[in-house]
């Protein structure tokens, strides 16, 4: 994921604005996804399952989890040290 883009267009209160810039968060998106891992497993002679595709799909969104919380945390660190020194 390219983090840079990731973070300009995050915008914690708009969500459907989130949607908007984030395309990864559409069914069609998902529904792209499901047809890559199916074509993947075929490729390495394994089964497709929906565990496998739905344990894929966790990792990801632990990955977004993980970027959101730095990005959280960041942002914070930087405001409640501006406002302890006012």
């Amino acid at each position: 994921m390219d983090t840079n883009r990731f973070k300009s267009s995050h915008d914690f209160s708009n969500i459907q604005k989130n949607l908007h810039n984030n395309p990864g968060y559409s069914v069609e998106s998902y529904s792209q996804q499901v047809k890559d891992y199916i074509n993947d497993m075929k490729s390495q002679n394994k089964e497709a399952t929906k565990h496998g595709f739905m344990t894929q799909a966790q990792k990801s969104a632990k990955e977004v989890w993980e970027e959101i919380q730095e990005m959280a945390s960041e942002a914070w660190d930087k405001h409640k040290d501006s406002h302890e020194n006012q």
